[in-house]
């Protein structure tokens, strides 16, 4: 239900909310009434539950001065198709102009929104926003990125209460949760140097959407109960086998035998067994029990497959596709997978994945053995694409350690929520890392991601960003794949680190898992600094480090603000020709081991310096040994970012070392200035 604008002002009035007193009249002498009451001038509007934008109907009217001009803005008003009756209010000093919303969206239930307000807020759309409730943290933030927060501090004369708006916020999101509020518009809200008036104000009440999926907590964890033995399974049954080398069925089986003690039970009636394997077939599911199955058979006879399987496997990994990717018959079919699942003891991996891969156990159920080959890790890969499973593995295969990789395909019973709360406990893993592309149940993620991140860092990846790109990926994995800027908004509210590409998504998690995230802050000498705490980029040549401090800004990294005290130290241990402030050349210091020690020491000992970033390219003629670079970086006491720039050998072989020490290494500006933001807006928020 639409309310009126004075039932609006009413409804926010009884929250603490200032606006701007609204009188509705009905009829013309009232209208008169109320204006003398307030005081001339006035604004009056026509009141309408039918009319959305009142100024687009010339349903406004401003600066109306007596009790002639009155009259005649009622007779106007009134006349608009729809007009209930007319609004009087006092005209309202200007101010920074803002608006504040609420609204449901399909997976994440009621969102809150700010940003810039009055006429031009949809041209500009400079928003930012968060999943309701908020707390003063989500408040402060969604304030900080937008563009209106500069002119609050102060610009040309302008300048607002960020205090007071902060709390008008918070209120808002309280009326949301405790009125059933269905849409919120406060358009303009005029921020003052000291409080704020709502001007404009349209409320519809109705039942709010929980967010897309429904469950309770408690049936989420029933649901992954068994996770754990599926992704950790002792014996595995494949539904499907083959003996020809380029069949599904033939590489799975091939995957899992990089493990001689996993029990393999190859299933097909026709045949006896698996050439070059040397694997018993079984000819159904009903002669074996086993802890996972693998499907790899046509769409159409899955169904029947999965029903054998209740009461012998604890879980089934689906690899056949044409299921809600597909077509409407394949949305049927994967309908039928999901009520299977939900009415039995029975967990379902898939449909259309290429499988599961637990690294850490060296258990390879996919159809892909060179997974077979990856570097054991922390790291714990969870994607909607087994395509970016396969272009992490072939280009981060020595970089990058792993715990799982884990494809979940089309998501018809285990989706991201249970596999996070699962990750939660593991304690091989470290380091969670998300590629998605769209999400059905997009509250449950939120709240998953939130419990995970407390203890575990989180990366997302969402793809979807482009108008395209978000209508081609609902087809991809027959998911939802909804507004990017609302997705965004919620995993920045669940304290996970959103990057934006897939190259970011592992360069960060690597550097996550070597440093440890945001348990370094406690180790750092940070306490004593009174200014935000920084990174400071220390580089051998000066170019290297212009070039790494754009691209560090352009990603919100913040340099930090070096001591007197530093600055006076690396004025005493470095030549004046050299840049001294931050970032620093030590160009010259390489040249006197002893001065370059003390220069990182120095920096390291600085309380506003949560990050060191340092930056070497190596030429022909000129090079540090790699045992002396080592030496000096092992008595940095601050997180570390090295950019080291060489021959791939070379490179190699100093990331080993460097990786060892908990030193995340990489061998492009580009790549180490955007993981050094990412670090240090994650450690230092």
């Amino acid at each position: 239900m639409l309310l009126l604008e004075h039932e609006s002002k009413k409804l926010l009035e009884g929250y603490g909310i200032n606006t701007a007193r609204c009188i509705f009249a009905e009829k013309e002498d009232d209208a008169v009434k109320a204006a003398i009451s307030l005081g001339f001038p006035v604004a009056m509007k026509v009141a309408s539950r039918e009319i959305t934008h009142k100024s687009n109907v010339g349903g406004v009217i401003l600066e109306v001065k007596d009790e002639k001009e009155v009259r005649d803005a009622f007779r106007r008003l009134i006349r608009i198709k729809h007009a209930e009756g007319v609004n009087v209010q006092p005209m309202l000093e200007r101010g920074i102009e803002v608006i504040v919303g609420a609204t449901e969206n399909e997976q994440f239930g009621s969102i809150l929104m700010f940003g810039l307000g009055g006429v031009f807020v949809e041209a500009i759309r400079d928003i930012s926003m968060r999943l309701i409730p908020i707390t003063r943290r989500d408040a402060e933030e969604m304030i900080k990125e937008t563009k209106v927060y500069g002119i609050l501090k102060g610009y040309r004369g302008f300048k607002g209460d960020l205090e007071a708006l902060i709390e008008l916020l918070l209120k808002v999101s309280r009326i949301v949760e405790r009125e059933d509020i269905a849409e919120m518009d406060l358009n303009p809200v005029f921020v003052y140097e000291k409080g704020y008036a709502v001007a404009d104000a349209r409320i519809v009440k109705g039942r709010k959407r929980k967010g897309a999926g429904g469950e309770t907590r408690e049936t989420i964890e029933r649901k992954i109960e068994r996770i754990g033995e599926i992704l950790n399974p002792r014996s595995v049954a494949v539904i499907g086998a083959s003996n020809q080398p380029l069949k599904v069925g033939y590489m799975v089986l091939k995957s899992l035998s990089t493990n001689p003690e996993l029990k393999i039970y190859p299933i097909n009636p026709n045949l006896e067994e698996i050439e070059g394997l040397k694997l018993k077939v079984h000819p159904s599911i009903e002669s074996v029990k086993a802890d996972l199955a693998i499907v790899a058979v046509p769409a159409d006879k899955v169904i029947e497959v999965v029903k054998d399987c209740i009461g012998r496997v604890k879980g089934v990994l689906i690899i056949s596709s044409g299921f809600k990717e597909a077509d409407e018959r394949g949305k049927v079919l994967q309908n039928e997978l999901a009520k299977i699942a939900q009415e039995n003891e029975i967990k379902i991996i898939g449909p259309n994945t290429f499988g599961i891969v637990n690294v850490r156990s060296s258990i390879n159920a996919s159809f892909t053995p060179m997974f077979s080959k990856l570097r054991k890790g922390s790291i714990a890969l969870v994607s909607q694409s087994g395509g970016m499973c396969h272009y992490f593995m072939q280009n981060f295969i020595e970089d990058v350690g792993f715990s799982y990789i884990l494809h979940l395909g089309n998501r018809c019973d285990v989706d991201f929520p249970e596999v996070l709360r699962f990750l939660k406990e593991d304690r091989n893993t470290k380091v969670v890392a998300l590629y998605i592309e769209g999400v059905e149940k997009g509250r449950e993620l939120f709240e998953a991601v939130s419990e995970l991140s407390e203890i575990k860092p989180v990366v997302v990846l969402k793809a979807g960003k482009s108008k395209m790109a978000d209508v081609v990926s609902r087809s991809h994995t027959g998911s939802l794949a909804g507004d990017y800027g609302v997705f965004i908004s919620a995993m920045k509210q669940a304290n996970a680190i959103v990057v934006e590409t897939p190259l970011e998504l592992l360069d960060v998690s690597k550097a996550l898992e070597r440093i440890g995230g945001k348990e370094n802050k406690k180790e750092s000498k940070i306490d004593d600094c009174s200014d935000d705490v920084g990174a400071v980029i220390a580089t051998v040549q000066a170019g290297l480090g212009f070039t790494c401090l754009d691209i560090f800004e352009e990603r919100g990294g913040n340099l930090a603000k070096l001591s007197d005290e530093t600055i006076k130290r690396l004025h005493e241990l470095l030549p004046p020709i050299t840049m001294r402030d931050n970032p620093i050349d030590l160009s010259f210091s390489v040249l006197n081991l002893d001065a370059f020690r003390e220069v990182l020491k120095t920096l390291s000992n600085d309380s506003c310096v949560g990050l060191i970033v340092f930056l070497l390219a190596v030429s022909p003629s000129w090079t540090l040994p790699h045992e002396i670079i080592l030496d000096i970086l092992r008595e940095v006491s601050k997180p570390m970012v090295i950019v080291y720039s060489s021959t791939p050998d070379d490179f190699r072989e100093l990331r080993v070392k460097a990786e060892s020490l908990g030193i995340p290494t990489y061998p492009t500006i580009e790549r180490g200035a955007r993981v050094a933001a990412r670090l240090l807006s994650y450690m230092f928020p």
